[in-house]
């Protein structure tokens, strides 16, 4: 018992010598951050329907005549429901 009350002690020391950042600095930091995730989410949105597309466009230009129902069926089903979104 004597070893966790000293560990969280320590903590507690570590986080009073910690400089946070202030309430300016931290709501920078926080745009950043979503400006960054809004970015990369509307890349994956973008790649996906781009894919999506691709896909459609194969299908439409080779018919499908080869024996592989698992490949063939799977990208029907992706093209049916419009891709992954």
């Amino acid at each position: 018992m004597n070893k966790i009350s000293k560990y969280f002690r320590g903590v507690a020391e570590e986080a009073r010598r910690v400089r946070w950042p202030d309430q300016k600095t931290l709501w920078k930091a926080v745009a950043v951050v979503l400006v960054i995730a809004t970015v990369a989410a509307l890349a994956t949105v973008l790649s996906d329907y781009l894919t999506v597309q691709i896909m459609k466009a194969f299908e439409n230009a080779i018919p499908s005549k080869t024996s592989s129902a698992d490949a063939t069926s799977a990208a029907a089903m992706l093209l049916h429901n419009g891709g992954l979104f």
